[in-house]
């Protein structure tokens, strides 16, 4: 029996956990802490907004490095590299409680989640049939949205407001998913250790770049269509929309609601619930339904979840806003990488998505710059910002998907 006619669940759930820990974990769940931080006086408000920016800088840097190895033992070797770096920080981070010790590791953290996140959904899914493809990078994405509602979740029940405890407990839940990452990284290695030492001509397939001809050149290279760069500018607005929710609703909830930080951190996790729910419903649904049809949809569910977010006075209803918020999230990451897959090819994919994730990623790190700023003036106006930018992204998909279509992708 062929590897492609077996089903590879050690890849999707290696892939899910790479995203649980470089997105759940490394930037969700930040929110949180960075709420438990601010109350225990080690950073102030502003400086969430900082560090989730710094983070990013160096999330680009990883995104960068990965799109630049062209042979996957070396990809895979960072991803190694990204894996235990991004361990290593939960328990480090939290044992100096200065801002200079924070940006240190906030810069290498993101350097290692850019590595983690761009570079394992492609070895996770490889070994799939394509029909098999949309539905288990659902399953990957939703690691991001399932790590944060169990860190979440484990914070307010055992932890609450000790920081340090909160930090260790989620370093030790990175420990857990980090297991499945590790084995699937030493199994492809050693794949292609095996096929080095029997094939000669896997031994060329895995030379430098500079030793491949014009034509594998060609086959490498990504060439940047007008529906593509529309698509990069609608994924900047993506990541930009992202800032207020993702990063400010504990501190939201805390000083516009009054509620605890607890009680913060436990409604958080609704956001990572329908993040969750949102990227498995989008591999689910039927192929009859276009993956741009769905990219469409989700972008205009996420207007509609920021909207009942900030203009409710009502908790229930600010709570479903943050639901749906999740859903478009989980949902648009995930056919994102679908989209490209089916744009782009298999062969390129692995690049095409660490480009397209460095620019999501400038996005999200212009306004978590701008937002820090404009914390201490209203955390409010910040959810006004990120509705506007979320209204712009939808508008911006809607024409990137006729645009696709009349290049005939």
């Amino acid at each position: 029996m062929s590897n492609k006619s077996r089903y590879d669940y050690l890849g999707v759930i290696a892939a899910s956990c790479a995203l649980g820990i470089g997105i759940g974990l490394e930037r969700s769940e930040f929110a949180v802490l960075g709420d438990l931080m601010v109350h225990s006086k080690w950073i102030l408000p502003a400086n969430i907004g900082q560090l989730v920016g710094l983070n990013l800088a160096g999330y680009m840097v990883g995104a960068i490095h990965q799109a630049k190895l062209q042979r996957d033992s070396d990809s895979l070797r960072m991803i190694r590299w990204g894996l235990f770096v991004c361990v290593l920080s939960f328990f480090v981070e939290p044992l100096l409680p200065v801002m200079g010790w924070q940006v240190l590791w906030r810069l290498i953290s993101g350097w290692g989640c850019g590595h983690l996140v761009t570079g394992l959904p492609s070895f996770g899914v490889k070994r799939l049939l394509d029909n098999q493809k949309r539905a288990a990078l659902g399953f990957t994405f939703a690691g991001g949205g399932l790590a944060a509602v169990i860190g979440s979740l484990l914070i307010s029940k055992l932890t609450g407001t000790s920081t340090l405890s909160s930090w260790f407990l989620v370093g030790i839940l990175s420990i857990l998913m980090g297991i499945p990452i590790y084995l699937l990284i030493q199994r492809e290695l050693a794949d292609i250790h095996q096929k080095r030492n029997n094939d000669s001509l896997d031994l060329k397939q895995e030379a430098p770049a500079e030793a491949q001809s014009p034509q594998e050149q060609d086959s490498t290279k990504l060439i940047w269509s007008p529906a593509l760069i529309l698509f990069a500018i609608t994924t900047f607005f993506f990541g930009a929309g992202q800032v207020s929710i993702l990063t400010y609703e504990p501190l939201f909830l805390t000083s516009v609601f009054k509620i605890t930080e607890v009680d913060a951190s436990a409604a958080y996790t609704l956001v990572g619930f329908g993040y969750t729910a949102g990227a498995i419903i989008g591999g689910l649904v039927p192929k009859k339904y276009s993956t741009d049809f769905l990219l469409q949809i989700s972008a205009w569910v996420g207007v509609a979840g920021t909207a009942l977010f900030i203009t409710s006075p009502n908790l229930t209803i600010v709570t479903i806003g943050g639901v749906l918020f999740g859903l478009w999230n989980g949902a648009y990451i995930g056919l994102l990488v679908a989209r490209l897959g089916e744009v782009l090819g298999p062969i390129i994919v692995r690049k095409g998505w660490a480009l397209f994730s460095f620019v999501l990623s400038i996005g999200f790190i212009l306004l978590t710059f701008i937002s820090g700023f404009l914390a201490d003036i209203s955390v409010q106006l910040i959810f006004y910002v990120g509705l506007a930018l979320v209204i712009i992204h939808a508008i911006l998909e809607n024409i990137t998907a006729l645009m696709l279509k009349k290049e005939g992708f």
